[in-house]
C-alpha cells in the first residue's frame, strides 16, 4: 500500500523527537557557559536563559508523545475508510427453461439465506492461535465485496453476488479501522455450511485501510451453490459476507 496516515504520523514524531534533542543541547551549552561567567548578573539572566530553553525542549518532548498516542485515532475519527461505492453488481441470471416437464428445476433466483445469529469460532481453531495481542474490541470491519480479481488498491474488479465457473481464486476485499498490528484475526469460508479455506494470523496491517481475504481452489472444487465469509478478530465476530456460485453454460447443458 501507499504511504498511510500511521507514517506520516511516525514523520512528524521524528521530526519533534530531533528538534527537542537540538534544544536541550542548546540549553544546556548556555547552562555552562554561565557557569564560567564572573559577573552576577550576567550569570543569572544566561542561567534563566538556559531553564527556558530546556523547558522549550521538555514542552517539544511532551508533544512528540502525545500526538504519537493520539494524532491516529482522531484522525481515523474524522476520516473514516469505507469501501468503493460499486456494491450494486448487475446479476445477469438466465435461466434456460427447457419446455420438457421436469419437475427439479433449479431456483437460480432463489436469494442467499442471512445468518440471524452470531457466528462463534470453533475452539480447536482459536486453541492454535499465535499472537498474544489483546484485540481491540472496537475494532471495525465494513461489508465484504467478492470478486475475482482486486486492482494494486485492493478495491475489487467487477465485484459482484453470483459468480459463473470456471475460476480458481474468489478475493474477499474489505475497509477496516481500529486494528492493532499484531492481533489475531480469522477468515473463514464455507460452503453449503462446510468449511473450505480458513486463514489465521497476526495482523501485520495498518491500524485502518483496506485489506482482503481470499481463497483458492481448483476450478472442480468451486461447485454451484451458497458460499459464506465470516471475519473474527481474536475471538469476536465482526463481519459475515455471502455470494452464490452458478454452473458455466456447458455444465448446465450438460445437467440438463
Amino acid at each position: 500500500m501507499q504511504l498511510d496516515i500511521r507514517a506520516g504520523v511516525i514523520a512528524v514524531v521524528l521530526v519533534l523527537v530531533v528538534m527537542a534533542i537540538l534544544t536541550f543541547v542548546r540549553g544546556f551549552t548556555q547552562y555552562k557557559e554561565a557557569r564560567h561567567m564572573r559577573f552576577f548578573a550576567k550569570k543569572k539572566e544566561k542561567r534563566r536563559n538556559a531553564f527556558s530553553i530546556i523547558f522549550l525542549g521538555i514542552v517539544i518532548l511532551v508533544t512528540a508523545l502525545l500526538f504519537n498516542s493520539f494524532a491516529e485515532p482522531l484522525i481515523y475519527r474524522v476520516y473514516i475508510p469505507s469501501p468503493t461505492p460499486t456494491l450494486t453488481p448487475t446479476i445477469t441470471l438466465t435461466p434456460t427453461i427447457t419446455l420438457t416437464p421436469t419437475p427439479t428445476i433449479v431456483p437460480s433466483a432463489t436469494p442467499v439465506p442471512l445468518f440471524t445469529a452470531t457466528p462463534v469460532l470453533s475452539i480447536i481453531i482459536s486453541s492454535d492461535f499465535t499472537s498474544d495481542v489483546t484485540p481491540n474490541p472496537d475494532a471495525i470491519f465494513s461489508p465484504l465485496v467478492f470478486a475475482k480479481n482486486l486492482d494494486d488498491d485492493l478495491q475489487p474488479i467487477e465485484p459482484g453476488e453470483v459468480f459463473s465457473a470456471p475460476m480458481d481464486t474468489v478475493y474477499g476485499s474489505f475497509s477496516y479501522d481500529g486494528m492493532k498490528v499484531g492481533a489475531q484475526w480469522t477468515a473463514l469460508w464455507f460452503y453449503e455450511g462446510d468449511l473450505i479455506c480458513m486463514e489465521t494470523l497476526p495482523w501485520n496491517g495498518a491500524s485502518g485501510g483496506y485489506g482482503y481475504t481470499e481463497c483458492q481452489q481448483t476450478e472442480d472444487q468451486w461447485q454451484p451453490g451458497n458460499y459464506s465469509v465470516q471475519i473474527f478478530v481474536g475471538e469476536t465476530w465482526k463481519q459475515t459476507g455471502t455470494f452464490r456460485v452458478t454452473g458455466s453454460d456447458l455444465l448446465e447443458q450438460a445437467g440438463e
